[in-house]
């Protein structure tokens, strides 16, 4: 299994990381969430869809996010939220005029608890810790203090947004305010992790670390699945923020950013793939800040498969699932990653007793804190367990080896009387006569 090393290219200078479990050691580049913030999909959202606008009485339609609109990454609009390590929604408050200064205090703090940074917790990037006058270490977003809402009572409510005159905002992830030539943007990938430079086709693109002028491609035509293609400019194109322009001696016009010649993949099929990293060493992927992962843990390319969360040395992990007869294509490249209310309804109860034989928990370090996508859960005992996207996690010990994923797709079905009587007397079977859960590897 290879190592995947990624251009991270964040506030400041630019920075290699590497997303596989058994890399060298690395700069270490800007995350989306710090310790103790999550990143939690909102109630009834469905993250790559946003609420139209409708006045009382007219039917509301869901519209596609736009991949790069004023700077907001597609999967980063209104169906994802900053929360604490609980799940709760965050909030910024339009009072909090002062950068780095919070004024919620009193009844205001009571109402709207703050985030609190967990001991030991650093600054970075856009995160920074405020320290208020009543003691509290505070996390604070872009100098924004951070809160959550008393009334949000489930993970994935945001009653608090807009209340008070609209003086409380729902908390995001936001990109850095950058200038865009037409047609290149922002977007999310979850082969890498992260939040990725893309082209006018949502396709990833990749930096060079080399002249760009003299890059005479091994393979640069449409006939060869695996070729770098220089990322077109416009001949009347100006350099725009961080993005410049290269004049290769073929003639052709390539934008570059920070310098670095950009280029997409031809082995990339679909938005969201980086099938290139770690093909060439001196191409990466543009990625402008990663998803946090715990060091306990891996996201590891399969070939057949694309990304699978897995232990750090390799094992792959699996989620207990239900299933409705519905044709999701669990199990396939991009297929439905389940509900993460539903995976947060079953808990650890998916998994206890004789089923513990089998299937494992997976445990974090005594000092992990949530982050991003990963939550932490009790189980009756009072252990804790690793949770990703809601869905408790687990090894299999039918799996001997690192990529063995031979746990995926096990079924328990319970077939009750009536879908007996159902089969044998009256033809076909109503999805309520029986009850079916899977286990499931994990996709980022």
């Amino acid at each position: 299994m290879r190592n995947v090393k990624s251009l991270v290219i964040g506030v400041g200078a630019l920075a290699l990381v590497s997303t596989g479990a058994k890399a060298a050691p690395a700069v270490e580049a800007m995350l989306t969430t710090p310790p103790g913030i999550t990143l939690q999909e909102l109630t009834g959202a469905n993250p790559r869809y946003e609420a139209a606008e409708h006045k009382e009485g007219e039917k509301a339609e869901a519209k596609p996010l736009p991949f790069f609109a004023n700077g907001g990454p597609r999967r980063g609009g209104r169906g994802i939220t900053f929360a604490d390590a609980h799940g709760k929604s965050l909030y910024t408050y339009d009072k909090d005029t002062e950068k780095g200064k919070s004024a919620c205090y009193d009844t205001c703090i009571t109402n709207w608890p703050a985030a609190v940074a967990p001991a030991g917790a650093k600054a970075f990037g856009e995160w920074t810790i405020i320290t208020r006058t009543d003691g509290i270490k505070q996390w604070a977003y872009k100098g924004k203090p951070l809160y959550s809402f008393i009334k949000d009572t489930a993970v994935g409510e945001k009653k608090g947004d807009g209340v008070a005159n609209n003086v409380w905002h729902n908390a995001k992830f936001e990109t850095n305010a950058m200038e865009f030539p037409f047609g290149l943007g922002i977007d999310e990938s979850d082969h890498a992790n992260g939040y990725v430079l893309v082209d006018s086709r949502r396709m990833t693109m990749y930096t060079f670390d080399g002249n760009a002028q003299r890059n005479k491609l091994a393979c640069a035509t449409s006939t060869c699945p695996d070729h770098w293609v220089p990322v077109a400019a416009g001949q009347l194109a100006n350099p725009k923020g961080a993005f410049t322009l290269v004049v290769r001696d073929d003639g052709f016009k390539q934008w570059a950013f920070k310098g670095k010649p950009l280029y997409t993949y031809g082995g990339d099929a679909s938005p969201g793939d980086a099938n290139g990293d770690g093909i060439d060493k001196k191409y990466q992927v543009a990625l402008l800040a990663r998803h946090y992962v715990p060091k306990q843990a891996s996201i590891r390319p399969d070939p057949a498969r694309g990304p699978i969360v897995a232990t750090a040395d390799g094992m792959t992990l699996y989620r207990r699932d239900t299933s409705y007869h519905q044709p999701d294509g669990h199990g396939l490249p991009g297929s439905t990653p389940g509900s993460p209310a539903v995976g947060r309804a079953m808990g650890t109860e998916a998994c206890k007793d004789d089923c513990l034989i089998a299937w494992k928990p997976f445990v974090p370090a005594p000092d992990a804190q949530p982050s991003g996508f990963w939550d932490i859960v009790a189980r009756a005992d009072g252990t804790r367990q690793w949770a990703y996207k809601g869905f408790a996690l687990y090894t299999y010990t039918g799996d001997k080896k690192p990529g063995d994923k031979t746990g995926n797709d096990i079924y328990d079905i319970l077939v009750t009387e009536n879908l007996k009587h159902n089969v044998y007397e009256h033809g076909p079977v109503n999805n309520t006569d029986s009850a079916t859960m899977f286990w499931s590897y994990v996709e980022p």
